[in-house]
Formats: C-alpha cells, structure tokens, sequence
C-alpha cells in the first residue's frame, strides 16, 4: 500500500499521515535524500503535535539536524527550502551538524524580508538546540543586516545568554542561562517592544531590555553557525545544533509544548541532551 495511505495507531485511534509531512517527504526525495517509514512516524507526530499547540501557524520553518542523511537534514520541514552547506560542516546521521567556529556554516535560504509569514520587522523569535556545552561570545544563529536590523543567538557566553531581535544597544544578556548552553534555547520580541523575552528548554527567563528596535525585517539569509553579517560569515561557534526554528513570537504555554514535541523527536532519534 502507498505510504500517503497508511494509518497509525495514536491513543487507541487512526489517523493518516498530515499532508504537509508527506509534502516534506517528497521534498526529501527529490533533494536527493530518503525518508524511512520509522523517521516519518517520528516526523509526522511532531508536526501533529506543533499543530495541535498552535505553534505550528506561528513558526516560520524548521530545520531537524538530526537528521537520517544530510539531504534530510538540509530540507526544511514547513517551506521544504533546502540549505547550503559552506565549508563542509561535519553531519552526523540523527545527532547535529557540527561546525568550527571558523569557516564553516549552513545557508538555510531563508530569508525574513521575503520568506516571512508569522514574522515581522517588530515581532520576531529564533531558537536553537546546541548539543554541546559552548561557552563563547558567538553565535549560533543569525542574519544581520545592520546594527537595528539583525537576529542572533549566544546561547551561552560567560554566565549569560546575549540575543538581538532587530535591536540594539539595553541588556540583551539573559542571566539565567549560566552554566550550559545545551538544550533548545528560545528568544523573541513582540510588536514593537524593547523586551526581549528568553526561553531554557522552554522555560521561561527573565526579561531583557533593548536600547532601541528596528522595524524592517534583515535581507540576508539566516546562517546556523554563525550569523550571515551583510552576506560574510561571522561570529562562528564552534558548536553542534540539532535543531533550529524562526517565526513568530510564542506564549509561555506554546514555548514548552514546543519544547516538548522537540525533545520527542530528539529522544526518538537517539540525540537528547
């Protein structure tokens, strides 16, 4: 029977395979990669999940590093844009992509002033799930267009988190993430606001304030492994990221059914910190 007909067991019922899950599986295919049975069961519940917590409208794309294959891994789950990998970093088949902190990076393609849909030039969250405890002033994350126009993510530098969300200046460190930069860590900003709010593993953080906020979404495409600074490489981390997503902002309940879902998915495949 064609896979786009099977249906599974989920809380004693049956349900067949969401189309947009179908959808990335043939992109997949198509980039040159596969999809097993077992991984689109795994797949297919997140995005089962991600809808039911009304996240899944409000987040932009995906990208699941941990991954079966690099074709995989590269092909976004929501818009199925396939990334590029610069300078060969390393893939690891259902754990990360790991990167030098030199010259290496993923392109995602994504780029919020033409690709956005739930996000805006005053509304805007990034998030990342770093496998390894980094403690460096670099990011993980980001696309930079100019100093109130840009989007990164330090999950962990010294004793603090830093984020920018199209803005500038304030205390952007998130004091709380202390000690690991492990885990999925959340940041976002809200219709105009100088707060930036930050998540751990979907918990919620103390506020930080922004000096000033910009309006106009970056047109620079968003890097993993550093941020994408008017075209060029920079801030490189040396990390391993599993997992990445850009969208909208999320309510305190959304960030940890997020969370939740994400740390399934980890957990299936074997890549949970």
């Amino acid at each position: 029977m064609p896979i786009a007909f099977l249906n599974r067991a989920l809380g004693g019922a049956s349900r067949a395979f969401d189309t947009d899950v179908l959808s990335w599986r043939d992109a997949v295919v198509a980039n040159g990669g596969s999809v097993s049975l077992g991984r689109l069961i795994v797949v297919d519940q997140f995005v089962f999940s991600e809808k039911a917590a009304g996240t899944w409208a409000l987040t932009d794309d995906y990208w699941g590093f941990w991954a079966e294959n690099a074709a995989q891994a590269l092909t976004s789950l929501k818009q199925r844009r396939l990334a590029t990998a610069v300078n060969t970093p390393t893939f690891t088949a259902d754990r990360d992509y790991t990167f030098d902190g030199s010259t290496n990076s993923i392109d995602t393609g994504f780029v919020p002033s033409t690709h956005a849909v739930a996000m805006t030039g005053t509304s805007q969250r990034i998030g990342v799930y770093e496998r390894t405890n980094v403690n460096a002033a670099r990011n993980a994350i980001g696309c930079s267009a100019t100093a109130s126009r840009r989007m990164t993510l330090t999950p962990r530098s010294g004793t603090a988190a830093f984020a920018n969300l199209n803005t500038a200046g304030g205390t952007n460190g998130l004091a709380l993430w202390t000690v690991d930069s492990r885990g999925f860590k959340a940041v976002s900003r809200a219709g105009g606001s100088l707060t930036v709010k930050g998540y751990d593993r979907g918990v919620v953080l103390p506020d930080a304030v922004a000096g000033s906020v910009g309006t106009t979404l970056p047109e620079y495409s968003v890097f993993i492994g550093g941020v994408n600074d008017t075209g060029l490489l920079s801030s490189a981390r040396a990390s391993a990221v599993g997992f990445a997503v850009v969208g909208a902002p999320l309510s305190d309940a959304q960030e940890l059914a997020q969370y939740n879902a994400m740390q399934a998915w980890a957990t299936s495949v074997g890549a949970q910190v």
